[in-house]
């Protein structure tokens, strides 16, 4: 059995990469081609932008948590958990926008159903 040439590491800057993602298609695919790359750096920006944008909007909650960590614990690590999802949740939303924005981009647009009724009444008119 060939080996793949193009193979992801387990780890990139010490963190792991899972498995699913080493192995997917979609992911090798769009790491051949430089439009899948740029695709792919133009997501992770914005993803990245928009995780920094909630920590720095919450800096002084964030900076409140570590210094009263011993008081209450319980409450705070709640609260830094409910920061946490927030930015992944905007992180995940501003590189579907990005990966959207492309694909609208590169895809034709479509015809609207009204507009293919009106476009086939005209031909049978003409005709």
């Amino acid at each position: 059995m060939a080996k793949s040439k193009r193979k992801l590491p387990k780890k990139i800057g010490g963190f792991k990469v899972p498995k699913s993602v080493r192995k997917s298609t979609l992911l090798r695919n769009l790491l051949a081609s430089p439009v899948g790359r740029d695709l792919l750096a133009n997501a992770i920006t914005a993803g990245a932008g928009a995780a920094a944008a909630v920590l720095v909007s919450e800096r002084g909650e964030i900076a409140d948590a570590t210094k009263s960590a011993a008081k209450t614990g319980a409450k705070k690590s709640a609260r830094a958990a409910g920061l946490a999802t927030e930015m992944v949740q905007s992180a995940a939303s501003a590189m579907m926008a990005v990966v959207s924005d492309a694909a609208h981009k590169v895809l034709p647009e479509q015809k609207s159903r009204g507009d293919k009724d009106r476009d086939s009444r005209v031909r049978r008119a003409t005709h």
